[in-house]
């Protein structure tokens, strides 16, 4: 393609618009990061003006070329090249304003921005993403994420470095803007720009070093090297450009102390103003759109949705006759309809941190090994790369221990904000009941780390049958368009019997009443999930046999939405919740709010105190979750009805 650039002098006057944009916009909010901005503006500009590959109209397609401002508090910078290149028409001056789409940091609510960022070290995780994804559909378009020195920090940083080389991610390209200063002070390594440079081709990049981030002529040049030669290797490229923060304003430049501080006297104003020339141009007059001549097919869904659907019950059914009297694990059974939706969904992309024999997520690798991406031990990194794959057309689904996932809190908190279509996280090894391997490897906090998160739905099964059941119902629920975003699986270790046949209807949100005694006297409820509800229906079943004791037992299968709260509670006053959960958090505090007004007796036995290793039989019983202790325990509540 050839490129038709604009003449340095051009660039420089639109640089002197987007600088004072900065200016007079975070003096106007009262706040901002003005010297953030200032020291990345020849590099946007440059990039923006005469490099991206893009429109306005459809900015942030996969077949165009992808920008990802990781340093997210520079979010004034890219409001004004956006509304320079007319991505967007919004009034500089609403900056930060209530409700106004120019928010203090990045939001997807505005147009053109595809992921929240702000929250630091993320911004390179998700191009993994973008990157793949236009890498898997062979297109030409490219990514491009600018990086602040400061972050660079993060360990995040290079667990994504890893992986964008080991996938050979040439169409990637890290603008790391090096101005030598962070929050509180210099940054590590301040303009050392040679000890970033080894880091980085220490991890498999193409290095290019420009020694002034602000001079035209080296940027331009630099990008054309990128464009030309190094996305054509099989290595992903790093430019790092030595800056000034505050840079064309003498009293900022290269100043302590001004970071996330904005110019507030009007006469500082004025002063900063004089040293930018206000030039007599409109930087929209300069735009040259342009456009990939080869556009190859976007992957989707060819089936309709009813056709899945007859294939999802006839798979059910099949997996129901062969199986049903067979002990399978929950993570097991998820695994397996990952491999059959494999088949019918071809966006569907599973992604596993090195634990595919434990997730059982080898199934599906097995069958599509292109759509299966191995993050290794690099959770963080993981959450990231599925943002970035959701954002570009695939339906990413990310395995590990459920435990593991409180790593990757930040940036599945970052990864709900930006609103993504559908990602599944699975995290499996739920509770106690995993048994020798310790508290280390427990999931005892998931629930409580899901549940808080806007608009997710979290979904805990407890045998083969209600798995599959559930997992099929969040596909074909986002293919009617009846759920979308985060969806949160919490599978167990331990291989359990089949409670459900396979005609049984489950719909997310309406958990299910499994067992309960056909008496008119005041009953008992039973609340559990996963492998503790097994343990709590043999301890129904004694009381059924021993006891003058009327219960019903229900499978709260699905934490969040919970849509049904009413039916499941109608003429029972009395509830106990057991579950292999840290009390604080879990199911029993996730029906409290709903329930405790409504009825007079309800409690929670869950995890109370750090566990031990043990038996998974040793461990429920220590904190009363077997059969045992739950039949124990109901039947001392005989008096209480």
């Amino acid at each position: 393609m050839k490129i038709t650039k604009i003449d340095i002098n051009t660039l420089k006057e639109i640089s002197n618009v987007i600088r004072r944009d900065i200016l007079i916009s975070t003096y106007t909010a009262g706040s901002g990061h003005p010297t953030t901005c200032l020291s990345a503006v020849e590099l946007l500009v440059s990039l923006f003006f005469n490099y991206l590959v893009f429109d306005n109209e459809n900015f942030g397609s996969i077949h165009q070329d992808e920008f990802i401002l990781s340093k997210g508090h520079a979010a004034p910078l890219l409001y004004s090249i956006y509304k320079h290149t007319k991505i967007i028409d919004e009034d500089l001056n609403n900056l930060r304003k209530y409700k106004s789409l120019l928010e203090g940091h990045p939001s997807v609510r505005l147009k053109g921005v595809k992921y929240a960022t702000g929250s630091l070290g993320q911004g390179l995780s998700i191009a993994l993403g973008a990157a793949w994804s236009r890498k898997y559909k062979n297109l030409p378009s490219k990514v491009y994420v600018l990086v602040g020195d400061g972050e660079l920090a993060e360990g995040s940083i290079y667990e994504s470095a890893n992986l964008a080389s080991f996938y050979k991610l040439s169409n990637l390209c890290v603008i790391a803007d090096i101005n030598r200063l962070g929050q509180s002070g210099p940054t590590m390594f301040e303009h050392n720009l040679i000890e970033y440079q080894k880091r980085f081709e220490a991890f498999g990049f193409n290095v290019i070093l420009i020694e002034n981030g602000h001079d035209f002529n080296l940027i331009n040049q630099a990008f054309e090297l990128f464009i030309n030669e190094y996305s054509k290797t099989n290595k992903p490229t790093i430019i790092l450009a030595k800056t000034y923060k505050g840079k064309g304003v003498s009293f900022l430049e290269d100043k302590l102390d001004w970071h996330g501080k904005p110019i507030t006297k009007k006469e500082e104003l004025e002063l900063a103003l004089k040293e930018i020339p206000n030039p007599n141009i409109n930087p929209s007059d300069f735009i040259n759109y342009k456009s990939y001549s080869v556009l190859n097919g976007i992957t989707s869904i060819e089936l309709k949705i009813n056709e899945i659907e007859n294939k999802l019950e006839s798979f059910i059914k099949d997996f129901y006759l062969k199986n049903k009297d067979k002990n399978i694990a929950t993570r097991e059974a998820f695994g397996r309809g990952l491999e059959f939706l494999g088949s019918l969904i071809n966006n569907l992309v599973v992604i596993d941190g090195d634990v595919k024999n434990s997730t059982y997520t080898l199934y599906f690798e097995k069958e599509f090994k292109d759509r299966f991406i191995q993050s290794y031990i690099a959770e963080q990194s993981m959450v990231g790369f599925m943002l970035g794959l959701s954002k570009n057309g695939f339906i990413p689904v990310a395995s590990t221990f459920g435990a593991f996932l409180t790593r990757a809190y930040d940036f599945i908190r970052m990864m709900n904000y930006s609103q993504p279509e559908l990602v599944i996280l699975c995290g499996t090894h739920a509770g106690v009941s995993i048994g020798e391997d310790g508290p280390s490897q427990m999931a005892l906090e998931d629930i409580s780390m899901f549940k808080p998160l806007f608009n997710t739905t979290i979904i805990y099964p407890s045998d083969a049958i209600s798995t599959l059941k559930l997992l099929f119902n969040v596909f074909i629920d986002y293919l009617k368009g009846n759920l979308r975003g985060v969806v949160y699986f919490r599978t167990s270790r331990p291989a359990t019997s089949i409670i459900y046949d396979y005609n049984h209807n489950f719909k997310i949100g309406e958990n299910t009443i499994i067992k309960e005694t056909n008496s008119n006297v005041k009953k008992i409820g039973i609340i559990s999930a996963g492998v503790v509800l097994h343990e709590a229906i043999k301890a129904c079943e004694k009381l059924e046999k021993s006891e003058n004791i009327s219960f019903r037992l229900i499978d709260f299968h699905t934490i969040k939405p919970i849509k049904n709260i009413e039916e499941l509670i109608k003429d029972v006053e009395n509830f106990i919740v057991f579950e292999e959960h840290s009390k604080d958090g879990g199911i029993g505090e996730s029906i409290a709010p709903l329930i405790v007004n409504k009825v007079k007796y309800f409690e929670i036995i869950g995890v109370d105190s750090i566990p031990v290793s043990g038996s998974p039989k040793d461990l429920l019983n220590y904190f009363k979750l077997d059969s045992d202790s739950i039949y124990l325990k109901i039947k001392s509540l005989k008096s209480i009805i």
